[in-house]
């Protein structure tokens, strides 16, 4: 690692804390990313998210313009601190930046709707790296996302109910094609050395204490 300011904060981590580090990397992905559009409940973005760090999904794209989410440490047990969090609250139109983000890293889009027939998650394409959008708890996905979609996914019910919670939604629809990805090369979807690194800095920058005047003592 050449990073500076990660080799300055390195020791003040402990060895096992490391390794969990490390081994977590090792199992990151940025083939698959979840964009959580507008959704009411904070506690269900919360649990998409621990979902996405107990799966090794490291991105999580938030569209807060009608509904913010705020953190709740009770679900997500601390979890979005070791995801990228792409929030786009400073943007004039959070949808248009968000979608534009996602194109502009190569991201095909599957929204998740009950309404749409489309694919199940097993049968996803992933031949490229996917964004796979939840909607808002009442209405699902918005129309603007359902016209920019390359895919349309949705869960089979056979129940009276037409849809699942978001939360378990999610969950089931990450792991289906989480499945798949570990089935590519390692390559294609494994984290990149820079991006390994720029995350570990992250995550010490998190973990360490007063890790901004540990820097600023050391000119970095």
């Amino acid at each position: 690692m050449s990073n500076p300011k990660l080799q300055a904060l390195l020791p003040y981590i402990s060895e096992e804390r490391l390794r969990k580090f490390d081994k977590a990397l090792r199992h990151r992905t940025r083939r698959l990313c979840m964009v959580l559009e507008n959704v009411y409940q904070s506690r269900n973005a919360s649990a998409v998210m621990r979902s996405c760090d107990g799966m090794g999904i490291q991105d999580v794209h938030l569209i807060e313009d009608v509904n913010p989410w705020v953190f709740n440490r009770g679900v997500s047990k601390g979890t979005p601190s070791w995801l990228t969090l792409h929030r786009y609250t400073d943007a004039e139109d959070p949808t248009a930046a968000c979608i534009e983000s996602l194109r502009s890293n190569g991201y095909k889009i599957a929204v998740t709707s009950p309404h749409v027939n489309g694919y199940e998650a097993r049968s996803l394409p992933i031949d490229q790296p996917v964004a796979v959008v939840m909607g808002t708890e009442f209405k699902g996905a918005s129309k603007r996302m359902l016209d920019v979609a390359d895919y349309h996914v949705f869960i089979p019910m056979r129940g009276m109910a037409e849809s699942l919670n978001i939360s378990v939604a999610a969950g089931m629809i990450m792991h289906r094609i989480m499945e798949n990805i570990q089935e590519l090369p390692p390559n294609a979807r494994q984290l990149t050395a820079d991006e390994r690194e720029a995350i570990m800095l992250d995550w010490a920058l998190k973990s360490v204490k007063k890790s901004d005047a540990i820097l600023k003592h050391l000119g970095l």
